[in-house]
């Protein structure tokens, strides 16, 4: 493509004599060169292009009837225009909306120029009706504003008032927590498009796709499910939420932050499962397979406690599920017992009353100083103040207060971030059993006392202190975001790692996870079977 051929060429189009003398030639002559030059360029050093035109208001050639500027022109007595009011500038409205005019626009418009006297004649002329709306470049506007009226806008005003209808509809859905899809968005798409009689408008996928991206919209998985009295009751647990984090910190005053703590308890499945997977598009099926279909219904218990100066606080408290509640004499002198791990035992795996008394003998006591803040929840188990009224005996005083029913989610520091993690960390070595079709059981009981004990040593390292402080910021106790942080995922199981190689004793086995203590790559074997342990 040749420049030169193009410039002739526009020379025959404009008629001009590029050899006739030289002009005088202005600063927006030089300017309006200087753009159809880089746009020529452009051209020209492409390999293809595509001309595209759009379609917008824009003015017409002939005027109707109805702005004839004699018929309409009205003044008074003294020569001025019927309504020189509007020249007092205070009273101005002027309008610019760069690329559309609102339907409120063009109705004030419409009624404005629209307006008659009481003899019937329309008391405005163009000049007027211009003078207020500036925006306005010809009085054909007018004309057009009255016929999108009366189709109730344009076709990308009504695009618009559709995704506001059901961006609101949206909303409505989300606060009540009622489940909604792809399909119900482009359902009440379609609804108000065939209200407004656009009856092109087809709610297809690009437009799905485009709606959900605006508003940040996207599919979660549900992970409370609450009922509709409960939603009713959301006003009185805010207020409970509010309430009780001013309790905490009208209390927190007399306490460091080393000496306010959190403890909660955690049934883990003894088998955990992933419940997604990779696989083929169009199977009717997926399954996933377990070792036992028992031991994904069956739990234990783990009871970790955090100081709200980010340290995970004494051993883990680990309740085993045992027929009758009790372990033999045999299962005793052959149990694991890590120095991290408060091992003891239900006939449900889950705490009782009496338990709570002993986590609070073997792991609490222990731990702290001679005064602490606890915080724990509406469990029945605990809230037996004089549980820990019988400390002041041993020099200790623990001051519990109890975070208020249906709140945990909000307002307790390890149900908002901690747990998730410990859980991640569970099913990671869960997940690498199964696909590599490992010969270990690991809801046998000490394989199942030695994961619980591993977890523990590896979220206590010191590199996790800002995500546990996190848990309590995101909850309310802490007003600085200790963000940013690393989490499990980031420390222990980052991209690096699957395409690794174990680093102890030359093992050449790929790395299973980063050890947060030593930053050391170990496979399954040297993390797990020999019991990789710090401290």
């Amino acid at each position: 493509m040749n420049p030169a051929n193009i410039i002739y060429c526009l020379s025959k189009l404009f008629d001009v004599d590029l050899n006739s003398s030289k002009r005088e030639i202005s600063q927006s002559e030089l300017k309006i060169s200087k753009s159809v030059a880089e746009i020529i360029n452009t051209l020209v050093g492409s390999d293809q292009f595509n001309y595209e035109d759009e379609i917008t208001l824009d003015l017409i050639n002939e005027l109707p009837d109805y702005y004839d500027e004699i018929n309409v022109i009205e003044t008074n007595d003294d020569g001025n225009d019927a309504d020189d009011e509007w020249d007092d500038k205070e009273n101005l409205k002027e309008h610019y909306i760069p690329n559309t005019y609102s339907i409120e626009f063009m109705k004030e418009v419409v009624d404005f120029a629209d307006a008659k006297d009481s003899s019937g004649k329309r008391r405005r002329s163009w000049k007027t009706v211009k003078h207020r709306y500036r925006s306005l470049p010809d009085q054909n506007y007018i004309s057009r504003f009255r016929k999108y009226l009366s189709q109730q806008g344009t076709k990308r005003q009504k695009t618009q008032n559709i995704d506001q209808i059901v961006y609101k509809k949206f909303l409505n859905a989300r606060e009540q927590f009622l489940p909604m899809h792809d399909i119900d968005i482009q359902r009440w798409a379609l609804q108000a498009a065939k209200e407004m009689n656009l009856d092109e408008f087809e709610a297809s996928h690009f437009w799905l796709a485009t709606f959900k991206n605006r508003h940040g919209i996207c599919s979660r998985k549900i992970t409370n499910i609450v009922t509709k009295r409960e939603i009713s009751n959301f006003d009185d647990i805010k207020k409970s939420e509010e309430e009780f984090l001013e309790k905490f910190r009208q209390l927190s005053r007399k306490y460091s932050s080393k000496e306010i703590l959190n403890t909660d308890q955690v049934g883990i499945e003894k088998e955990l499962h992933s419940t997604r997977t990779l696989s083929f598009q169009g199977e009717k099926k997926t399954f996933g397979r377990v070792s036992s279909k028992n031991a994904t219904t069956h739990s234990y218990t783990i009871q970790p406690t955090i100081s709200l100066d980010g340290r995970v606080i004494g051993p883990m408290f680990l309740c085993l599920q045992e027929t009758n509640g009790r372990m033999g004499d045999i299962v005793k002198r052959h149990l694991f017992e890590p120095k991290n791990v408060v091992i003891t035992c239900s006939s449900s795996g889950k705490l009782t009353n009496s338990l709570v008394k002993y986590w609070r003998d073997k792991v609490l006591v222990p731990s702290i100083g001679k005064k602490t803040l606890l915080l724990s929840d509406s469990w029945t188990g605990q809230n037996d103040n004089s549980i820990y009224q019988d400390l002041k005996s041993v020099g200790k005083a623990v001051h519990r207060i109890q975070i208020p029913p249906k709140t945990t989610s909000d307002i307790q520091p390890l149900d908002k971030y901690f747990n998730r993690q410990i859980k991640n960390l569970a099913k990671k070595l869960y997940n690498r059993v199964a696909l590599d079709q490992l010969d270990i059981n690991l809801h046998e009981r000490n394989n199942i006392i030695k994961l619980v004990s591993l977890i523990h040593n590896q979220i206590s390292a010191p590199i996790f202190k800002n995500m546990i402080l996190y848990s309590w910021f995101a909850s309310g106790y802490l007003k600085k975001d200790p963000s940013p942080f690393k989490n499990v995922n980031d420390v222990c199981f980052p991209n690096s790692t699957t395409y690794q190689i174990c680093q102890t004793n030359h093992c050449d086995e790929s790395a299973f996870i980063t050890c947060s203590w030593c930053s050391t790559k170990l496979c399954f074997n040297h993390f797990f079977i020999q019991y990789h342990f710090h401290g």
